[in-house]
């Protein structure tokens, strides 16, 4: 006679050699893309290209060549002094060879962190929380109990990316997932605990989406109001971002088509909501985009306070990199300090930065799942501004 154990015990056997036999097939499928998913050739541009020529030319010099190199369009955007100069490049739509716009808001990924990161600074300076308290003291025990590090890592870690909680992103909800639905923290919860914390809270640094997720539902639960109410009343009408949106899937019906997604190269992601929740549901504009950041790090910011505390303190993230409370920091071999964040999902990348020395900040958007591009177009950027002329 089976008795309950050893039923449980097949199905667990099974779901481990199904789990096994999912993961190769992912593995093999990651190793493939890796060689053939991004195709592009990021193009490397010297000073010397750029000298004494005005900004205007030399953006439009890196977009062509950074179409030419593969992706199918591209936006550059340069704010100094509150002025601005944006060209484009490509396509929107590679059907129907729609010219891409370089005032269309688009999916800018990671770079929603920023703006998650903001509002809960804002909420911590107002007294809502402490950032060095446990985050189970925040979250319902139906969360934090499958949250393996919850009694001990804090708000500030889950900032910084040192809480240890494994990421939902993995080979099995890479497979497995409806990337047309939104992420929300009862899909992707279940895939973060499924294992073991990934280190002791604190140890060191590890890049999680799940820890803004979980931001997100803390910002909701000590409020009682929506991450999109937040996000509007603390960022976008008190700095008149009037084309920034949060987790609306085509804001103003925007027309700007996206390309590649894991293991399908070149699919059309227009109609995927992978830029959704805490972590990566902002749009907007270049323009908006810029605006936000200077608001963040110039000194007459307005809401410069909070770009300092994100900056207090940092941790070693990797190569030149230092990560902050929402924003970090990449140090130029001339010793340039940009501050900002990278950003990508399905089809879009997003780079934006800000070189306070200069007074200037700078955005690039490609409507292609190409990060080989993204440090191309910091370095390139960053070399532009450098050697130009006004």
């Amino acid at each position: 006679m089976t008795s309950n154990t050893d039923v449980k015990n097949k199905k667990n056997t099974i779901s481990r050699k199904v789990g096994i036999f999912l993961a190769l097939i992912g593995a093999t499928a990651l190793a493939i893309w890796g060689v053939y998913g991004d195709s592009t050739n990021p193009p490397k541009m010297s000073a010397e290209q750029f000298s004494g020529h005005s900004l205007n030319y030399s953006l439009q010099k890196i977009a062509d060549a950074t179409v030419q190199g593969g992706a199918p369009g591209v936006v550059l955007l340069v704010r100094q002094d509150g002025k601005e100069v944006a060209i484009s490049a490509g396509v929107a739509n590679k059907k129907t060879k729609e010219i891409m716009p370089s005032d269309e808001p688009l999916r800018i990924g990671s770079v929603s962190k920023v703006y998650t990161a903001s509002v809960i600074l804002s909420l911590a300076k107002e007294g809502y929380f402490k950032l060095d308290e446990p985050i189970n003291k925040y979250l319902p025990a139906s969360i934090s109990e499958s949250i393996k590090n919850a009694n001990k890592a804090t708000i500030r870690q889950l900032l910084n990316h040192t809480a240890g909680i494994p990421d939902y992103y993995d080979v099995r909800s890479y497979l497995m997932q409806d990337w047309s639905q939104p992420i929300t923290l009862a899909r992707m919860l279940p895939v973060s605990a499924r294992g073991d914390s990934d280190f002791p809270a604190g140890e060191k640094f590890s890049y999680s989406n799940m820890g803004y997720i979980l931001l997100g539902e803390i910002a909701e639960k000590v409020t009682g109001e929506t991450l999109e109410q937040l996000i509007d009343k603390r960022i976008k009408y008190p700095l008149a971002l009037n084309r920034t949106y949060y987790n609306v899937k085509h804001p103003d019906n925007a027309r700007i088509h996206g390309y590649g997604t894991i293991f399908r190269p070149w699919a059309d992601t227009y109609d995927l909501w992978e830029h959704s929740g805490p972590d990566g549901g902002v749009m907007a504009t270049a323009s908006d985009t810029a605006k936000f950041l200077e608001e963040l790090t110039f000194p007459n910011g307005k809401m410069h306070s909070i770009g300092q505390k994100m900056l207090k303190t940092t941790v070693h993230a990797q190569g030149r990199q230092e990560q902050g409370l929402g924003l970090m920091t990449i140090t130029g071999k001339d010793g340039a300090a940009l501050i900002g964040h990278t950003g990508d999902v399905f089809g879009y990348q997003t780079i934006a930065f800000s070189w306070p020395e200069k007074n200037t900040v700078f955005v690039a958007q490609v409507n292609c799942a190409c990060t080989a591009l993204t440090y191309s177009l910091i370095r390139n950027i960053h070399q532009a501004i450098k050697a130009g002329r006004p």
